[in-house]
């Protein structure tokens, strides 16, 4: 952890100094980012830990308004709620605006929301197993669709014009609803960071005056 402390602090420092040779606004209408992460869950409620794999596209519509697309998905989960039953998927997409508010340089501070469906399964653990030749019993339950809905806080510094840093935390709120005894909460906490990139950014025509 502390080694990823490091080396995240270590690049936030040579962005600075990029940055600061740099004198273009990079944050501007038709400014269109992608960025892919691995997100690090936890689910409050019933005490479980998820690790996710992120990938989001956003437009900027202007330097305030943009729309993102989102894709997640589960990659492992531990833990198991007071009934024993745990969860295999989780995986979800979501699509929505976000809200940045300006600067004067390279920083972009930003809220955002976004209403998304998933799609979860759930197993219940059974006995575990007494010897290397027993495996542990599970019964799984079948998959169902979810309505989700999320919102968050975060930043992007773009430090060069082809990309940028990212740190996001969000809140994630749905029920997985299925055959199981008992549902399980999806609220869950969100924190990612890392490396995106600026695909293009499509330069405003110049009006030519009419004579």
């Amino acid at each position: 952890m502390k080694k990823i402390i490091f080396i995240l602090i270590f690049v936030c420092s040579l962005s600075v100094v990029f940055a600061q040779q740099e004198n273009t606004q990079y944050i501007h209408k038709h400014l269109l980012r992608t960025d892919a992460s691995v997100v690090a869950g936890y689910l409050f409620k019933e005490g479980m830990n998820n690790v996710h794999i992120n990938g989001s596209t956003e437009y900027y519509l202007d330097n305030k308004i943009s729309i993102r697309g989102s894709a997640s998905y589960l990659l492992g989960s531990s833990g198991l709620t007071k009934d024993s039953i745990g969860l295999k998927d989780f995986h979800s997409i979501y699509l929505g605006g976000a809200f940045h508010f300006p600067t004067k340089g390279h920083f972009d501070p930003y809220v955002i929301f976004q209403p998304g469906l998933a799609y979860t399964s759930s197993y219940k653990s059974g006995r575990p197993a007494l010897t290397s030749e027993d495996k542990q019993t599970k019964q799984h339950y079948p998959g169902a669709l979810t309505p989700m809905a999320t919102a968050g806080v975060g930043f992007n510094y773009y430090f060069q014009r082809f990309a940028h840093l990212f740190v996001e935390t969000r809140y994630v709120y749905g029920q997985h609803l299925s055959a199981a005894p008992s549902p399980i909460s999806l609220q869950e906490l969100r924190i990612t960071f890392g490396l995106g990139f600026n695909l293009f950014i499509i330069k405003d025509k110049k009006k030519i005056p009419v004579a």
